[in-house]
């Protein structure tokens, strides 16, 4: 006779009931809605990374803290003797803690599904190293006084991670929601079709890349150096490395305008049509900040706008070139009947 207290294994393993609902909330053995969640709110957190450092630079806070890993010296936080820089600095520096702490749930998220989608867990690990990483950078930045090549790796490694975190984005949902996982099944897109997508699609990758590197040096030539002391620039002239920054956006321009005008004559998926859409939407509004700001003095909301608009472009360029390499994938992949068997597992 079982006491009214005992415990009983369940589906998510032995422990209290309470306990256990909790790990299989945590812990799922299925991709979940909670497993997206965390996967939004990693691309969306390190999209936030982004926007914060922005915020650090053109308020000129960069050194508000000017040691590291203590805020000053004498101090793991900010002083008010420190003023506005310091809790700007002091606070974009916290939100590490909330890239961790949403980088381990994501872990645990995925970590039960490892048998049919290790793929998950390597992004989560992937993504949890490169905020481990990010930080040690944010610390060389500040002890090397905001050298500009140290800042263009501060930012590059930010883009990764919302680019790692965008293709989990998007697997999650292909494997566990009904309608993405039809409307992206592999083998849509074949023969010289699946030739050509795959090629505009790299195309904007590869494109995508360099303009946002490139868009580092030309940031890192300006007046926005983020801190009101002196700060090392680049030496480049600002006219020439701006010019040599929209090359790449010219191709990634010209790419995506082609990929759409196919996909859309020949009736290529509907989930691949629409990301090309809003990544065409997306490339001009940030050309045209771009040269809103070339004209008119680098103005500082501006520069804001377009940091912000390279954190959102490197999530729709990841999405894209994923979704097109998801449905041109041959008919008989793996990936294609485990994704039907977690909808109907969910289910």
């Amino acid at each position: 006779m079982t006491s009214p207290t005992s415990t009983t294994p369940t589906a998510a393993g032995p422990g209290p009931r309470g306990g256990g609902a909790v790990r299989a909330f945590l812990m799922p053995t299925t991709v979940t809605g909670w497993v997206r969640a965390t996967a939004w709110a990693s691309m969306l957190a390190n999209a936030l990374l982004i926007v914060t450092g922005g915020a650090v630079r053109l308020t000129g806070s960069g050194l508000g803290c000017p040691t590291w890993p203590r805020c000053t010296d004498a101090s793991w936080t900010n002083t008010p003797e420190m003023g506005v820089h310091g809790y700007i600095e002091f606070g974009n520096r916290t939100l590490t803690f909330l890239l961790v702490a949403i980088s381990v749930l994501t872990f645990l998220a995925v970590w039960r599904t490892r048998d049919r989608h290790p793929s998950f867990v390597r992004i989560a690990v992937a993504i949890g190293l490169g905020i481990i990483l990010q930080a040690a950078v944010g610390g060389i930045t500040v002890r090397t006084g905001l050298n500009p090549w140290v800042v263009g790796v501060h930012f590059v490694i930010s883009t990764v991670l919302v680019a790692l975190a965008a293709v989990l984005v998007a697997r999650t949902r292909r494997v566990s929601l009904e309608q993405v996982a039809v409307s992206e099944r592999a083998g849509q897109l074949g023969g010289p079709e699946r030739g050509l997508a795959r090629g505009l699609a790299g195309t904007i990758a590869v494109s995508g890349a360099l303009t946002i590197y490139l868009g580092t040096l030309v940031t890192g030539t300006g007046p926005h150096s983020g801190d009101a002391g002196e700060v090392a620039r680049h030496a480049f002239d600002p006219y020439v490395v701006t010019r040599v920054h929209v090359v790449p956006v010219y191709v990634m321009v010209a790419a995506t305008l082609a990929a759409l005008a196919v996909a859309l004559r020949r009736g290529w998926p509907a989930p691949v049509r629409r990301v090309l859409l809003l990544l065409g939407a997306l490339l001009l509004a940030q050309a045209a900040l771009g040269y809103y700001q070339f004209f008119n003095g680098v103005p500082v909301l501006a520069v804001g706008l377009h940091m912000a608009g390279a954190a959102a472009l490197a999530a729709v360029i990841t999405l894209a070139v994923e979704k097109v390499y998801a449905v041109s994938r041959p008919a008989g992949e793996t990936a294609g009947r485990t994704a039907r068997q977690d909808v109907l597992t969910d289910a």
